[in-house]
């Protein structure tokens, strides 16, 4: 069963602290965020230390990517907090593997934070097609994708094309570009 909280919480954080960046969220909670130059494969971590919350960055990740392994990670310390106290904590190699529920949740709270739906609906009214959208707003394409998904569950509607249940694993560092 997915949480509710990984749609709800991103708008409750927007709300409170008046902001989306995962980096300005994270400081404002108390979460320290450090680049790890040493990754190779590794995406980004979550772990809890002494009880501090950390989220781990592959420092050679481009400025889109990090934000958006940051908004992942920032979706395992809110919702998956007790997991980060494990001896190795939640390591990302594929972040968008949503074959778990702990991925899909984290993925959702990221798209949520990430991604305005009424910048989503405007730009689908305009004729743009779900490729175009994702360029327009610099991520790779099942990010927006994963975020309809999440609203047509909620209006109970169908769509035909779903996200790959594994994409961020699968996608380059060139989150912007298609």
């Amino acid at each position: 069963m997915i949480s509710k909280q990984a749609s709800t919480l991103p708008r409750r954080l927007l709300r409170r602290y008046g902001a989306s960046d995962p980096f300005e969220l994270a400081d404002c909670l108390g979460i320290t965020i450090l680049e790890c130059h040493d990754f190779k494969l590794q995406k980004g971590a979550f772990k809890v230390i002494l009880n501090n919350c950390f989220i781990f960055i592959n420092a050679n990740l481009s400025t889109e990517m990090k934000k958006l392994v940051c908004a992942h990670e920032l979706g395992h310390a809110l919702l998956h907090r007790p997991l980060g106290k494990t001896d190795t904590g939640l390591m990302e190699f594929e972040l968008f593997d949503i074959t778990n529920t702990t991925e899909y949740e984290a993925n959702l709270f990221a798209a949520n934070l990430l991604l305005d739906e009424e910048e989503i609906d405007s730009l689908a009214r305009e004729g743009f097609d779900i490729v175009q959208i994702a360029h327009n707003l610099g991520t790779n394409v099942n990010l927006p994708l994963l975020k309809l998904q999440q609203i047509n569950s909620d209006n109970h509607l169908h769509l035909p094309d779903m996200p790959s249940r594994n994409f961020l694993g699968t996608i380059s560092d060139d989150a912007g570009h298609l």
